[in-house]
């Protein structure tokens, strides 16, 4: 009754009334399953998108949220490691003193802790090669890598990103691969023709590390162009800048280096994860040797080239590379060799080929300027040493890669800087170099001379500066503000290889982000 009673009041008969309970029900199902799918639903974060770095890191996969740098963070290295990276963690502590005004302590412990950088060697990530590291951001920064100076570039990293965050203080949780594309990543410079001081040099190491540069190749000696082909050319400029006792009145008047100069930059190099490749070349830009020993002048050709039938000028060279090669830690140094004349090939290849035996007995490898498309003979160059290939003309590159040489582009149409000059570039083309550009290219018109991203005889690339129109013509500030803007380009474009997903201009103000190396106040 009471039932019937219900259904009367509501004014429904029976069948009505299933109707509504049917409907209230399927309300309800409904109800629960919508509660349902909300509370099982993922969570959407936005993930951390790459940092401003360069070059631009290899691979990221970003986090969420910050880590923060505080005047309580430490640096912390791994105890099995505190030999092999206490001079990095030194760096990185001046390094961070400079860019945030807060100094930090070093302290050894396994356990990173929380807030802190902590360095380590203990990968197991092969696949890093020996510049490699890992950079894997959470409550700490942990950088790991295989070697000592894969540490050091992770701590570039490290301070790029501080750098480029308004506060200093922020670096985005998240994980990171970064390894090179190409082992060999450098820059020449002429000294022979503009004298530079040791503090500027040494600057120069921390602007190269900070783009992770890693060969630094000093050129030596050299003279005004043609200064050997007049009457007068004992008069012409011409300079040798290495300063031994061995050598008395050789070394120029207006500069030169000392052995204990050098050893300071190969020390702040060492540090910073570069190599100091010292270049002393002959037999041709040689003038500074035939003024100082005019028997060492060919009979034949200008007087900047050195005699190649005389035997006191294997004697002279000889003397020269006993002297000077101790004062250099490189495994590889650089003999020049570039344009002699192409009339005598077979004395030219022969003395290529004494001076590749002498210094491997001396246990170095040898790297010369490419020539021998042109200047040909019978007789075969060792295969063992590494060519800078500079021009097409004189050093075909696909033709020198047939032939087995190890190749660096040094491409003068793209790569060279002569300050002031009409002729190479005044300042490089860097958006010309960032989107069209790679060390496999050798000429942007004719791919025939262009080698494949990933052939093993290509080992990278290096721009270079010759300062052709002499020292009183050339400040150091020319040089500076030439290759300042030239370094984040080439740098990338080395260390990646392809044109990454940023345009030029984003890349661009990212360089303007992370700014100068700290500690440059040379600059």
């Amino acid at each position: 009754m009471q039932r019937v009673y219900w259904r009367r009041g509501l004014g429904l008969d029976k069948k009505q009334s299933i109707g509504l309970t049917m409907i209230l029900l399927s309300m309800t199902i409904a109800f629960l399953t919508l509660v349902s799918r909300n509370l099982l639903a993922p969570i959407i974060f936005y993930t951390n998108p790459s940092p401003s770095v360069v070059p631009v890191l290899r691979e990221w996969h970003g986090g969420n949220g910050m880590f923060l740098f505080s005047s309580s963070t430490r640096i912390v290295l791994d105890p099995a490691y505190v030999g092999q990276l206490s001079e990095t963690a030194h760096i990185f502590q001046q390094d961070l003193t400079a860019e945030t005004g807060t100094t930090v302590s070093i302290v050894a412990a396994n356990d990173p802790g929380s807030g802190n950088f902590f360095l380590t060697l203990k990968t197991l990530d092969s696949s890093l090669g020996a510049e490699g590291y890992t950079f894997d951001v959470n409550t700490s920064v942990i950088i790991n890598a295989r070697t000592r100076n894969g540490a050091f570039y992770g701590t570039r990293t490290a301070l790029q990103i501080l750098q480029a965050d308004p506060d200093h203080t922020h670096i985005p949780k998240g994980f990171a691969r970064d390894y090179p594309q190409y082992k060999e990543r450098g820059f020449m410079l002429d000294l022979g023709r503009k004298f530079l001081p040791l503090p500027l040099l040494e600057d120069y190491v921390r602007l190269m590390s900070w783009y992770k540069f890693n060969d630094f190749q000093l050129h030596f000696n050299d003279n005004a162009i043609n200064g050997g082909d007049g009457s007068d050319w004992q008069h012409q400029y011409a300079a040798f800048r290495l300063d031994s006792p061995a050598f008395p009145g050789l070394a120029a008047v207006d500069g030169s280096y000392t052995e204990a100069q050098i050893q300071e930059l190969e020390q702040v190099a060492s540090a910073h994860a570069v190599t100091i490749t010292p270049e002393i070349d002959t037999p041709a830009h040689a003038l500074a040797l035939t003024q100082y020993d005019p028997q060492l002048a060919s009979p034949k050709y200008s007087k900047e080239f050195l005699d190649l039938s005389n035997p006191a000028t294997y004697t002279f060279v000889d003397k020269l590379w006993e002297t000077f090669l101790p004062w250099f830690t490189t495994t590889q140094v650089h003999i020049g060799v570039d344009e002699y004349s192409a009339n005598d090939a077979d004395e030219y290849r022969t003395y290529i080929n004494y001076y590749d035996r002498l210094l491997h007995q001396q246990g170095k490898t040898v790297r010369m300027w490419g020539s021998l498309s042109l200047i040909q003979s019978s007789i075969k160059v060792n295969r063992d040493m590494v060519l800078e290939d500079w021009d097409n003309h004189w050093a075909n590159p696909v033709d020198m890669e047939h032939q087995g040489f190890q190749i660096i582009n040094t491409n003068g149409n793209l790569l060279y800087i002569v300050p002031h000059a009409s002729y190479f570039h005044d300042f490089l083309d860097t958006r010309l170099l960032y989107d069209h550009w790679d060390p496999s290219i050798f000429d942007l018109h004719n791919p025939a001379l262009n080698l494949s991203p990933t052939d093993p005889l290509l080992l990278g690339g290096m721009f270079a500066v010759w300062n052709d129109l002499l020292g009183s013509k050339i400040s150091a500030h020319d040089i500076t503000v030439r290759i300042e803007p030239a370094f984040p380009v080439v740098g990338e474009k080395m260390w990646n290889g392809l044109t990454p997903d940023l345009s030029y201009g984003q890349f661009e103000q990212r360089v303007q982000k992370i700014g100068l190396a700290p500690n440059t106040s040379s600059l």
